[in-house]
């Protein structure tokens, strides 16, 4: 095949930033292994120590982190980083990030501006896909069924959607500050809890049922994951931990449910500009109604991460999946 200058962002300021090193690493591994030339970048360090920092990194391990210590980092080091991307002419940047300033479309931006190929969705569909309220307004316009939701800024305002209810940051991801409220309560401490990650708090509906995934690559929607958490709720310790959630793949659904959601994935990609790559989260409840509940434009991938597993189920090998991104990625006009 043909070997390719390759540098992967990883880490950066974000509650996600040990997902993403897991990820970035997995990624630039594979690559490498595959006979690219693979280099590694995290926003959030100065070039000087880079090196120093990837070397600390050889054994780390994904665990509960202090969410508040790292809103201490800062990504603004990528600004100066951006001239060293640009002058060692890169084929590519895979976006290893997940989280904050990879994710919102802002580092993206960048990159676009200086005309730099990058992997993922560009920036506009960056920023509206982690606003998770203004993202479900877009869906519902192009025909994708969501929950019923509800917009807060302040603790003590009236929420309108009896329980049970499902309250999360509106554009934090990664399951922080996620609550679901079974019955009627006292909301107060939770929103407040909420809010401490976000001035937006989206209220929603909670959907009982089974949460359902689907990989859309280049264009085409993947096999159908279900997710089935063994605490009950696929938050942050299940979506990280080891062996906290299993998956089934292809999922045990009859083949009508699954070209249903393959075709509402798609619908929910155009509805937002979607490109490249991405993962769409769907509840199918009892009666087989779906509701999507919201568009990775990063999913993780780590080679036992949901989006390679669909590939796999398709007959895609982890580099093969990688190599295939990265050459869709190639093709997209910014």
């Amino acid at each position: 095949g043909v070997f390719m200058k390759i540098c992967v962002l990883l880490g950066g300021a974000s509650t996600e930033r040990n997902v993403s090193i897991h990820s970035g690493f997995a990624v630039g591994r594979e690559l490498a292994k595959a006979g690219h030339q693979v280099f590694y970048l995290d926003p959030a360090t100065p070039l000087t120590q880079m090196a120093d920092f990837l070397d600390s990194l050889r054994n780390v391990a994904v665990n509960e982190e202090n969410f508040r210590e790292l809103t201490q980092l800062s990504d603004h080091y990528f600004l100066k980083q951006l001239n060293w991307i640009k002058k060692e002419n890169f084929d590519i940047v895979f976006n290893g990030l997940h989280g904050g300033n990879g994710e919102n479309g802002r580092i993206v931006a960048v990159l676009e501006m200086a005309k730099i190929h990058f992997t993922g969705s560009g920036y506009f569909a960056s920023a509206i896909a982690m606003d998770k309220f203004r993202s479900k307004l877009l869906m519902a316009q192009n025909g994708v069924r969501t929950a019923r939701s509800q917009l807060i800024r302040q603790f003590y305002e009236k929420i309108n959607i009896p329980a049970p209810l499902v309250i999360k940051p509106n554009r934090a991801g990664s399951s922080v500050g996620l609550h679901i409220v079974k019955e009627e309560c006292d909301l107060n401490p939770l929103l407040k809890d909420a809010l401490s990650y976000d001035k937006e708090i989206l209220v929603e509906a909670y959907i009982a049922g089974r949460e359902l995934t689907v990989p859309v690559i280049a264009g085409n929607a993947y096999p159908v994951l279900e997710i089935k958490p063994k605490s009950g709720v696929y938050d942050y310790a299940s979506k990280y931990g080891s062996n906290m959630s299993e998956y089934i793949v292809p999922a045990e659904i009859p083949e009508k449910m699954k070209s249903h959601l393959q075709e509402q994935a798609l619908r929910v990609v155009e509805a937002l500009g979607l490109q490249n790559y991405c993962r769409i989260d769907f509840r199918v409840n009892e009666a087989g109604e779906s509701y999507c509940l919201e568009a990775n434009t990063l999913p993780g991938m780590t080679a036992t991460s949901l989006t390679p597993k669909s590939a796999q189920a398709a007959g895609l090998s982890f580099i093969q999946l990688l190599e295939h991104i990265i050459a869709d990625a190639l093709t997209i006009q910014r």
